[in-house]
């Protein structure tokens, strides 16, 4: 096991008991434009966020999350700055010295687009809340995404990929945990 798989264990049972998958059947990639919302089976949490958006257009990604912040995880080249289908991002991508699978990092600021709207990437969306702060959990094939609300139109996301999708998702709950608290309380 990977010395980082035993704390992220810890990490992601915490974040998931929270967390619930409600949609029957098969799991099928959305539309562009989802057709329903995720639901959660637990009633609503008390969300801190307000409705307004602007205050995520003020987040840096650059500063939710670090290279000092995940150092614990792998060494990471700098940061790079992203912009791409309606978000700003800060990248993380990790010093290979072997063909070992190794995580890469991100964060990523949605300013016009909810939780509520995230994409099932075919394998289910996981709802529910970190610190009371509505998520959605987006495990994918090699990676994991982690939706955080900023207000009711705005999201923070964590992305991990290079891991299998258990260990991405994991990892993804440790790095919540560090971004959530850099978010607005609105």
């Amino acid at each position: 096991m990977r010395p980082f798989a035993l704390l992220a264990s810890g990490a992601a049972l915490l974040l998931l008991t929270a967390c619930s998958s409600d949609e029957p059947g098969s799991a099928e990639p959305m539309s562009e434009t989802p057709t329903s919302q995720p639901q959660s089976s637990s009633s609503p949490s008390t969300s801190r966020q307000s409705d307004d958006g602007a205050s995520a257009s003020s987040l840096d990604p650059c500063t939710l999350l670090t290279k000092d912040d995940i150092s614990s995880f792998a060494t990471f080249e700098d940061a790079k700055e992203t912009e791409m289908g309606g978000a700003r991002g800060c990248d993380f991508y990790p010093v290979r010295t072997d063909a070992s699978d190794l995580p890469s990092i991100g964060v990523a600021v949605r300013e016009s687009q909810s939780v509520d709207s995230v994409n099932d990437e075919g394998l289910g969306i996981n709802t529910g809340d970190l610190n009371g702060r509505d998520l959605a959990q987006v495990p994918t094939h090699g990676g994991c995404i982690i939706a955080m609300a900023v207000g009711d139109s705005s999201r923070v996301d964590v992305t991990v990929t290079g891991l299998d999708t258990q260990e991405s998702c994991d990892l993804a709950s440790q790095v919540a945990e560090i971004v959530e608290p850099k978010l607005p309380e609105g």
